[in-house]
């Protein structure tokens, strides 16, 4: 129970301190500190190896969107490609949201090479598990993995840019939120709802 919560206490501390300091510019020390334990007496290296396998953690956790997160099997159940891509719209906007305090951290990790590793491993799983939710509607049946690959980034563009924009705070007037995803999802079910 002890090591569970002393675990969890570090990773509560060292999310904030990476948001507001940097990656680069928080300390162990200072983790340590927020977390309550004594600075440099070693309980820090009882749960986590480094800062590195402590921040990979956090962003799997709690920063990066993963596959786990998008219930793509609770997906299929619903049987209806339109209602598919909203629930999946949905959950990408509840990414974006949770992502958006931590964004200097994201753009500061793509600077390492074991922060663009990590986003490459986790860009590869949520490809790969939005490639096989798309390859399995009639339209892209039947697709090499390229065009797959190429359709799926098709699908989700559009409502990404959309997000992306909106987590910048950038101003959209001309564009309504509930329009674009009415109008999104019903244009990609109905493509891809078509027999090829």
């Amino acid at each position: 129970m002890g090591t569970v919560n002393t675990r969890e206490r570090i990773k509560t501390a060292a999310l904030p301190l990476f948001a507001e300091q940097g990656y680069a510019a928080t300390s162990i020390a200072a983790i340590e500190t927020a977390a309550g334990l004594a600075p440099r007496a070693g309980a820090f290296y009882r749960h986590f190896p480094g800062k590195e396998a402590l921040f990979e953690e956090l962003a799997e956790e709690r920063i990066t969107e993963t596959p786990g997160e998008f219930d793509f099997e609770g997906l299929r159940a619903f049987g209806d490609t339109r209602a598919e891509l909203v629930a999946l719209a949905r959950q990408f906007e509840k990414a974006a949201q949770r992502q958006k305090p931590y964004l200097r951290l994201i753009e500061e990790a793509r600077l390492t090479e074991s922060g663009r590793a990590f986003e490459r491993r986790a860009n590869d799983a949520m490809l790969g598990a939005l490639m096989d939710w798309a390859g399995a509607k009639p339209a892209a049946r039947g697709l090499d993995a390229p065009r797959l690959a190429a359709l799926t980034m098709q699908i989700f563009g559009g409502w990404l840019f959309y997000l992306a924009k909106r987590q910048q705070d950038v101003d959209l007037p001309a564009i309504d939120r509930d329009t674009l995803l009415e109008d999104w999802a019903s244009r990609w079910s109905s493509l891809l709802d078509q027999s090829s």
